[in-house]
C-alpha cells in the first residue's frame, strides 16, 4: 500500500505526465493527418491537465494506493472525425496507435536512463542523495505508470485503443463485430479485472517488458528502497 505523501507527489505526477501524452498523441496525429477536430476542442496541448478526466485521474491512484501490481486509467477522449481522413480506415488505426505508442517511447527512453545508472558512479551517487532519491523514485512511477497504459490499451476491448488498432487493420467487417458489441465494452471490461486476468495475463506482459527496457534495474522497479540500501 502506498502512503498518501508519495500518492501525491510520485503517483500523481507520474499519471498526470502519462495520460497527458497519452492524451495529447492521439490529438496531435488526427491534426498532422487532416482532421481539425481536435485542435478545434483544444486538444492539441502540452497543458496535461486538458487531458484529464476526473475518474480516470483517481482510479489509478486507488490502485496504486492499494497496492494494485498493475495501475491504469484514461483521460478525456480525444474527438476526431475519421471523414476529414484522407485515408478513413488507416488514419483511425494510426491515431489510436499513437496513444500507447508514446508511452512506450516514454518507457524505452526512461529504460535506456535507468541503464546508465549501473554504468555511471556519479549517477548512482546521485540516486542515494535526498534530491536524487525523489528523483530518482520519482522516474521509476512514471515508467510504470506509462508501461501500463501502454499495455492495458492495446487490448482490443472497445473503446479502448486495441479495438481501433484491429478495425484498421481489420476493415469494415471487423469494424461491424465491435459496433455490435460496443454495448457490452464495460461489462467486458469488468469481469477482465473480477476474474484478475490483469494479474494472469497482463503482469507477465509488464514484468518482462520490464526486464527488456531497463536491464538490471528492473529488479529495483518495484522496490526503489532496496536500490538506495544496496548502494549507499
Amino acid at each position: 500500500m502506498v502512503n498518501a505523501f508519495d500518492l501525491l507527489t510520485l503517483d500523481f505526477p507520474a499519471f498526470v505526465f502519462g495520460i497527458g501524452i497519452h492524451e495529447f498523441a492521439h490529438a496531435f496525429t488526427a491534426d498532422c493527418l487532416g482532421d481539425p477536430t481536435p485542435r478545434k476542442n483544444g486538444r492539441v496541448t502540452l497543458n496535461l491537465f486538458k487531458h484529464l478526466e476526473p475518474i480516470g485521474v483517481i482510479l489509478p491512484l486507488f490502485l496504486s494506493y492499494i497496492g494494485s501490481p498493475l495501475n491504469f486509467g484514461w483521460g478525456k477522449p480525444v474527438r476526431f472525425d475519421p471523414e476529414n481522413f484522407q485515408h478513413p480506415f488507416r488514419d483511425y488505426g494510426l491515431t489510436a496507435l499513437a496513444g500507447p505508442l508514446s508511452n512506450l517511447i516514454v518507457c524505452v527512453i526512461l529504460g535506456l536512463f535507468l541503464r546508465s545508472f549501473f554504468g555511471s558512479p556519479f549517477l548512482l551517487k546521485l540516486a542515494t542523495s535526498f534530491s536524487g532519491n525523489y528523483l530518482f523514485r520519482l522516474i521509476f512511477r512514471v515508467f510504470v505508470f506509462n508501461l501500463g497504459l501502454f499495455i492495458f490499451n492495446i487490448l482490443p476491448i472497445p473503446p479502448l485503443d486495441g479495438s481501433k488498432i484491429l478495425i484498421w487493420i481489420g476493415g469494415q467487417r471487423v469494424k461491424i463485430i465491435f459496433e455490435k458489441i460496443q454495448g457490452f465494452s464495460l461489462l467486458f471490461l469488468l469481469g477482465f479485472l473480477i476474474f484478475k486476468l490483469d494479474v494472469k495475463l497482463l503482469l507477465p506482459i509488464f514484468l518482462k517488458l520490464t526486464e527488456l527496457l531497463t536491464g538490471p534495474m528492473a529488479r529495483y522497479i518495484f522496490d526503489p528502497a532496496q536500490f538506495i540500501a544496496d548502494n549507499l
